[in-house]
């Protein structure tokens, strides 16, 4: 039977005795003959040796000592191994994704810019080979076809013979074109197609067998030759010139919407200079009001279209115009419908710099005292060119004391302007000068202290500011001008709105047979 007190016994005398055992120190190991025992004991003593191990002394200390050898062992044998470790930079290469036989390698080279190089008109005609024999002379072709471009203020003849044409077959083409057209009235940059035929011998310029080219804009004008001479063949092409109108709600902008309705920019700026040199746009003219624009505008049969000036402005409000503006006269001036011209200021600035110094009191730069500065001074470098305020009679014109070189002008209105210390006089006394002549140039002539323009205004013979004065002009039709001015403006509101963009039939005269676009790029060649 077993005894529960002699358990209890021994398990307290084995708790006694493991109460007595003696602890275990740090260097004391306890035998435990399993593999996990045995690898944690070992992991102890790693652990206590590298804590006691000097692995990196400190090397300012002891400088010489086994101590500091040994650090600096340490340190060297390190950074050896992190130069060894360090990553290169060369490239990586990976593996193909086809693979390349010399067959694939020859069809890569043809594809290259290679071949080019050495003669071949593109990768897949090679160039020539020692296999390859010249040929004495190379066949001409039987028709070589060019663009030639007029340029400014060039000759037809010279841009012929540039072009390969004979003398005498460029003279006697450049004299045809000028009985139908004159050459100054042709644009510059008019591309002209010439067709060139089989030269008679090796020395000879090649004849031209056609000739084309758009001369205006309703002409087409063609040479051809027809039983061995050479004809001129005006060709006139139908155009449309009814005027484009446009009309529509002004909105929160007046330029968007004009441009939404189909008004070209460059009309839409015009109508928004005119109509704002009469009325404050922003102001004056409100979403609901209407604008009425009308454009020239001319359409060829055979597609192309010709923006011109803006004709009339106008703005609608409650189905009466507030403001009507024509074109009229050879000065291209907007009237209102009674006749009466655009506002124009008649004053201008002298130069175009900016004023240095006012009209008033100041102290003189150079005599050193306050006196009355009795005119604008305006900033200029020397020889600016100095430009009369508007029209008028020079009633003096020389050297005038501290003004040096002073010119003065009579305006009407019992106004008068001067314009001292200039370098130069270019008018003379009793000249009659217009507005925005040059009168001279910029100078530092008299009492001034730097190149500048001293700008006076008198009134009935009285300095005043100049600044206070601004001159209008306003231009007025009468008697039969007036008549045809009122005519000229009934047709234009006649006009209806996208009248000008109604379906054009084509002209079938001027129709040509569909040019293949691979035909004309490989064919054509330009001459510069």
């Amino acid at each position: 039977m077993f005894d529960e007190r002699a358990g209890a016994g021994q398990e307290g005398h084995g708790g006694h005795a493991a109460s007595r055992a003696p602890q275990a120190g740090p260097g004391h190991v306890s035998r435990d003959p399993s593999l996990t025992g045995r690898l944690g004991a070992w992991r102890r003593r790693a652990g206590h040796a590298l804590a006691h191990a000097d692995l990196a002394p400190d090397l300012s200390r002891d400088i010489g000592s086994k101590r500091w050898l040994r650090g600096m062992a340490t340190l060297v044998g390190l950074s050896a191994v992190a130069i060894a470790a360090f990553p290169g930079f060369s490239p990586v290469e990976a593996a193909p994704a086809m693979r390349i036989d010399d067959s694939v390698r020859d069809e890569f080279r043809s594809q290259m810019i290679m071949p080019l190089a050495l003669g071949a008109d593109s990768g897949r005609r090679m160039g020539a080979t020692l296999a390859v024999t010249t040929l004495t002379s190379a066949p001409e072709r039987p028709r070589l076809d060019l663009v030639a471009t007029l340029a400014q203020g060039d000759g037809f003849d010279r841009m012929l013979r540039r072009a390969g044409v004979g003398q005498d077959e460029a003279s006697l083409i450049a004299q045809m074109i000028e009985r139908a057209v004159p050459v100054d009235q042709i644009a510059p940059g008019t591309q002209v197609d010439i067709t060139l035929g089989r030269r008679t011998s090796t020395d000879a310029p090649r004849p031209v067998d056609a000739l084309s080219f758009r001369a205006r804009f309703d002409l087409q004008l063609a040479v051809e030759r027809q039983g061995g001479r050479l004809v001129l063949d005006p060709r006139p092409i139908k155009v449309d010139a009814t005027p484009l109108r446009i009309r529509g709600k002004v909105g929160p902008s007046l330029y968007r919407a004009a441009r939404a309705a189909g008004a070209p920019p460059s009309s839409v700026q015009q109508f928004l200079r005119t109509i704002g040199q009469q009325y404050d746009i922003d102001r004056e003219i409100g979403a609901e009001d209407e604008f009425d624009m009308i454009v020239d505008y001319r359409r060829a049969a055979t597609g192309e279209v010709e923006v011109g000036d803006l004709v009339y402005a106008a703005v609608i409000r409650g189905d009466r115009p507030r403001v009507q503006l024509m074109r009229w006269g050879r000065e291209g001036r907007f009237y209102d419908a009674a006749g009466e011209g655009e506002l124009r200021e008649g004053l201008i600035q002298p130069v175009p710099g900016a004023i240095s110094s006012r009209f008033g009191m100041r102290r003189h730069p150079i005599l050193g005292y306050r006196r009355m500065h009795s005119g604008l001074d305006f900033r200029a470098s020397s020889g600016t060119p100095i430009y009369a305020a508007t029209n008028g009679v020079v009633n003096f014109a020389g050297r005038n004391g501290g003004y040096g070189n002073f010119v003065r002008i009579r305006h009407p209105g019992n106004l008068s302007t001067g314009y001292a210390h200039m370098s130069r006089i270019a008018v003379s006394n009793g000249q009659n000068v217009r507005r925005g002549q040059v009168i001279g140039y910029v100078g530092s002539t008299g009492l001034s202290t730097g190149p500048h323009l001293h700008y006076e205004m008198y009134r009935d013979g009285q300095k005043i500011d100049p600044a206070s004065v601004r001159f209008v002009n306003r231009a007025q039709i009468s008697g039969a001008d007036l008549a045809n001015f009122r005519e000229q403006l009934l047709r234009l509101q006649l006009v209806r709105p996208g009248a000008a963009l109604a379906s054009l039939a084509p002209d079938t005269a001027a129709s040509e047979e569909p040019v293949r676009e691979i035909d004309r790029i490989e064919n054509r060649q330009r001459v510069q």
